[in-house]
């Protein structure tokens, strides 16, 4: 058992996991993640999601998610395969890639080229 524990950790060694735009788990996940790229990250809880909404937007698509503080936006190609991964909750992170990332991942994969996470209120404000 150890030297398949070994063989493995040579493995990611040599090759460290590629970055994904999304993350998945098999069951529904607590807390999401949302990784802007050179900004800050946010943590929130799916159970504070009030919707969703998908859009065309020529060659490219739109996600949308609104939570009571935080409206969320991501851009990008084939986004329409994560929607039933965000509807049940499986997604754990978001994060959005530069461009040159595009041609080390599949040509049908799920590629954010934006996400914004806009503060819609102060939550300190709040009791």
């Amino acid at each position: 058992m150890s030297s398949l524990r070994e063989q493995l950790a040579k493995m990611n060694a040599e090759s460290p996991p590629a970055a994904r735009c999304v993350e998945t788990e098999f069951q529904p996940a607590a807390m999401v993640t949302f990784c802007p790229l050179q900004a800050k990250e946010w943590t929130v809880p799916w159970a504070r999601l009030d919707a969703v909404s998908f859009s065309n937007e020529g060659e490219s698509e739109r996600v949308e998610l609104f939570f009571p503080h935080h409206h969320v936006i991501a851009v990008g190609e084939h986004l329409r395969e994560i929607m039933d991964d965000l509807s049940n909750f499986k997604v754990r992170c978001l994060r959005d890639l530069p461009a040159s990332h595009r041609a080390s991942l599949k040509s049908d994969g799920v590629f954010i080229s934006q996400l914004e996470v806009r503060l819609l209120a102060d939550p300190s404000k709040h009791p």
